[in-house]
């Protein structure tokens, strides 16, 4: 059993007046402890009160994002089934019509301008003066 004593002005704990001493010190570190402990707690659940709805918000949008993007690539991956499609009706296009676009192309490459030119030339010198002379009973 611990007896407390005072002895001209000084308590003492079983006589020994420094364990008093180390006892209030080891006391103040205890409450000062206790306090940073306490504070530390405050400090974390502010910043989780604070911090939480913002992080909610942003895998909210991250996740919004997301799955845009994998609209959009299903959509990229339609449009490249339709531009495959597009691509094997237009050779398919060629391909049949190829005899008929060669014939065509033949046929202008055979065409005589130079005599072509020469008849136009014929037909206006033959029609011009026969227009004269109708536009002169107008």
């Amino acid at each position: 059993m611990e007896e407390t004593n005072v002895n001209n002005g000084e308590i003492t704990v079983n006589g020994n007046a420094e364990m008093l001493k180390v006892d209030k010190k080891h006391l103040f570190w205890q409450r000062l402890s206790a306090l940073a402990v306490v504070a530390t707690f405050l400090v974390v659940l502010i910043v989780a009160l604070i911090l939480v709805p913002q992080v909610e918000l942003t895998l909210s949008n991250i996740n919004q994002v997301a799955n845009d993007a994998q609209e959009a690539i299903g959509n990229v991956d339609t449009m490249v089934l339709e531009m495959t499609d597009a691509s094997k009706n237009l050779n398919q296009l060629v391909g049949d019509n190829s005899e008929a676009l060669t014939k065509a192309v033949t046929d202008m490459s055979n065409i005589d301008f130079e005599g072509l030119n020469k008849a136009i030339q014929d037909l206006q010198d033959t029609v011009g003066p026969m227009a004269s002379f109708f536009n002169k009973f107008r």
